[in-house]
């Protein structure tokens, strides 16, 4: 019974991703009500069935669903294909729990009888070309062996027998990231074969990257001789040039990094309430450390995103949405909704900007409620939602775009709030499993870019603390995991979302039912994760930036809510951070006399904590600031600039692993 391994790890969930659900739902239906083939296996394991209404099927071996032969003339996958496997499957429910070989154990002539030969050649042409994917295991908690792409997300829901692999692409099977995924794990069943998940990099090393540095110096150079004060027109054609060498080598990383610098100097120029001078420090250091990084061997392709595609196109779509934030910039509003693919666990981001004049700001909430997403999408509905979309486009850093020609596309449905089919990497239950997470990708600006980087769904097993700090406005619980260790939940006010706090002071005090998923940006204070909440699940979802008022945070109980305390290396670390901020901020020409003083005692603190590196560099970089602010057509900068703030990045990472293996418990101080 076992000829057809292919056919028995079909569950519903995997016929759902190949289909849709409800599609199973009804042929789960039917055969329960005994709509039930006959079938004959033949030696070549073809199976042939027919139907008690004449419908006839025949599923030759090594063939992916979708071009599976059936008589009722459906032009997609129809019920009767769904029928035949999940019949087989029962048929032989005693060979269902054999183990899974290795997507890696699949040979090449496997390949090649599944997948066209076009698509193995360009497949072959990503994987020389240097690509990195991510594989897990089902140890790793996920359903199935999976492979995530940039570009898509590869099941591999019967191991080794490929012809049953789903992927979330428009080709949904037999495609090259099928491919890409087997290499991947073959790859990695050689190298870290007990591993429940590895990154892998496909690809000869091969020869380092010639890339010239000169078009990105130069950007560095005249941002740091004018600086952002100085407008837009001193950096023009510098940035120009920096872009048109990103498009030239198809550096995708780069050529976003370069988009986020251009908006980054724009923010100023507009006065825009989110310019924050930090962000260009952290800016500069990533573009050091990926054209550092991006010239190694093998490393072209996932640190400079070199190759990597614009857009991916595809299938139908189940996504729910996690959590919606909205920021505020004037009268503009930019408002994220981080959707995950309910078939693949993958997460993605939609972005929507739109307005509220100044004479309708007490009118925000009506008119968020009429923001259309696309035809037949209201901002509003999809945030507590879920969402059924087709021809959808997954962006290369992890942002979709919805079809928009005609409404019956996409489709907006209620969301039940049970988030427990998504595992890693996006839902978690344990403090200890956030912190492998962090320590085996400790350095986020050498990673390829991906809009939910940072966010993650967590299941706490309990609530203990709950308060709202009036000093600071803001409102902080403490949630427990199964052993015991704290997750920090903390949220400040803003006053275009004025209901959010007293919203979540609801949901986290248990009025709508227990806590059962938070969502939200996760960073690490004091080896401690922190997690700035987009959506509460309970009985009901709650997204605070959309919520109304309850009233339950006036009976929340007062309480200090402490500021996230730094370690001596780190204050050393954030003055360095801060020092380099002001000079990108004025320009080495409008440079103030307090800077080098600034400067000086920044240097002192970083020696005084041993880090005598960085304190001779930026003793060296003060100098040479100095002597351009005298003579700037002979004193370069930027080398020296770009060298700091790649060293200073890599030190705060080490800082955050450092107090992960010296995680301290939390305790909420009275008030």
């Amino acid at each position: 019974m076992n000829a057809r391994p292919d056919l028995l790890h079909l569950s519903p969930e995997a016929l759902a991703q190949a289909a849709n659900a409800g599609v199973v739902k009804r042929a789960q239906r039917e055969l329960q009500g005994g709509y039930r083939p006959q079938w004959v296996l033949a030696p070549d394991g073809t199976l042939e069935a027919t139907f008690s209404d004449g419908i006839r099927t025949r599923w030759p071996a090594a063939t992916p669903l979708q071009q599976v032969v059936c008589s009722c003339g459906a032009t997609s996958v129809c019920r009767h294909r769904i029928i035949l496997a999940l019949a087989y499957r029962e048929a032989a429910s005693d060979d269902v729990d054999v183990e899974l070989a290795s997507p890696g154990q699949a040979s090449d002539e496997q390949l090649a009888r599944v997948i066209p030969a076009s698509l193995l050649a360009k497949a072959a042409l990503a994987r020389d070309g240097g690509l990195a994917i991510d594989i897990r295991r089902r140890a790793s908690g996920e359903l199935c062996d999976t492979a995530r792409l940039p570009s898509a997300t590869v099941r591999f829901w019967a191991g080794a027998a490929i012809e049953a692999a789903r992927c979330d692409c428009l080709a949904k099977a037999a495609c090259e990231h099928v491919a890409l995924g087997v290499w991947a794990f073959r790859q990695a069943d050689a190298q870290e074969p007990a591993a429940p998940a590895a990154r892998i990099r496909l690809g000869q090393a091969g020869d380092a990257l010639a890339l010239d540095t000169a078009p990105w110096l130069a950007l560095a150079e005249a941002l740091i001789r004018h600086g952002v004060t100085a407008g837009a027109a001193p950096m023009a054609q510098a940035l120009s040039q920096a872009m048109d060498a990103a498009r030239a080598v198809k550096a995708a990383w780069l050529e976003h990094l370069l988009q986020d610098l251009e908006r980054w100097g724009a923010s100023y120029a507009a006065r825009s309430a989110l310019y924050d001078a930090g962000e260009g420090v952290a800016l500069l250091a990533e573009l050091s450390l990926r054209l550092r990084a991006g010239v190694l061997p093998g490393n072209a392709r996932a640190v400079l995103g070199i190759g990597q595609g614009a857009e991916t196109e595809l299938d139908r779509l189940r996504l729910i949405c996690l959590g919606a934030r909205t920021s505020r910039d004037g009268e503009t509003r930019r408002t994220r909704l981080m959707l995950a693919d309910a078939d693949t666990g993958t997460a993605l981001a939609l972005v929507k900007e739109w307005s509220v004049p100044a004479t309708e700001f007490e009118r925000e909430g009506a008119l968020r409620a009429s923001v259309r997403l696309a035809p037949g999408v209201l901002l509003e509905s999809l945030a507590q939602g879920q969402l059924l979309a087709t021809q959808a486009r997954r962006l290369a850093d992890g942002t979709i775009k919805l079809a928009g020609s005609r409404s019956s596309q996409n489709s907006v449905l209620p969301q039940v709030p049970d988030w427990s089919l998504l595992g890693p990497p996006l839902r978690y239950d344990s403090v200890q499993a956030l912190a492998a997470r962090q320590q085996a990708q400790p350095t986020a600006q050498v990673l390829p870019r991906h809009a939910a980087r940072s966010f993650v769904v967590f299941t706490p097993q309990s609530l203990e603390q709950l308060a709202y700090d009036p000093d600071s406005q803001s409102i902080v619980a403490v949630l427990r995991d199964a052993s015991d260790e704290a997750v920090i939940v903390r949220r400040v006010h803003q006053s275009h979302a004025r209901h959010a706090l007293d919203a979540l002071a609801a949901a986290l005090a248990g009025d709508n039912g227990p806590v059962r998923y938070v969502a939200g940006l996760l960073h690490w204070a004091g080896g401690l994760p922190v997690i700035e909440p987009w959506a509460v699940a309970c009985n009901t979802i709650v997204v605070p930036d959309f919520a109304a008022g309850t009233g339950a945070l006036g009976k929340t109980p007062l309480g200090v809510v402490p500021g996230e305390a730094l370690d001596p290396i780190s204050i050393a670390l954030r003055a360095l951070r801060d020092v380099l901020a002001a000079l990108l901020h004025h320009g080495t020409a409008q440079l103030p006399l307090s800077w080098q003083q600034d400067c000086a005692q920044a240097v002192r603190g970083l020696a005084g904590q041993s880090l005598h590196t960085l304190a001779r560099q930026l003793q060296t970089l003060g100098e040479a600031a100095l002597a351009a602010r005298a003579n700037p057509a002979n004193v370069s900068v930027a080398p020296l600039l770009l060298d700091l703030a790649a060293l200073a990045q890599l030190h705060e990472d080490a800082q955050v692993v450092a107090g992960l293996e010296q995680r301290a418990d939390f305790v909420m101080p009275s008030p």
